[in-house]
């Protein structure tokens, strides 16, 4: 071997050797990340999307205010009074917002007509 061939050789081990210094400081560094991400995973947060077909209001005292609720008919806001009963609830349906009383009684609708089927 020549001293050009030992040097290159010298050169090259030295660029391996930093290369590797890199990755070990990067290794160790991913390595200590790693709890971190996954006690992101683990941690209290919220999902972004609830999915539910009723989800419930609720004041600081835990008594039950609003109900929220889907069905094939259409999504169902009903609010309640002091003593628990609704005191009138919207119906939001394929055409119409509709205002409904304590008793379940359409007040006012905004909308389309309703559809009504003919039966002989």
């Amino acid at each position: 071997m020549t001293t050009t061939d030992i040097s290159e050789l010298k050169t090259r081990l030295e660029r391996i050797e930093r290369q590797h210094r890199r990755l070990r400081r990067l290794a160790w560094g991913a390595l200590c990340l790693l709890p971190l991400g996954l006690g992101a995973f683990v941690s209290g947060r919220a999902d972004p999307v609830v999915r539910a077909q009723q989800v419930e209001l609720l004041n600081p005292a835990g008594a039950r205010q609003a109900v929220l609720s889907a069905d094939s008919a259409g999504v169902t806001l009903t609010f309640f009074g002091r003593r628990g009963k609704p005191v009138s609830a919207l119906e939001l349906g394929d055409s119409s917002l509709t205002l409904l009383d304590s008793n379940g009684q359409p007040v006012a609708r905004l909308g389309g007509p309703q559809v009504r089927h003919l039966v002989e």
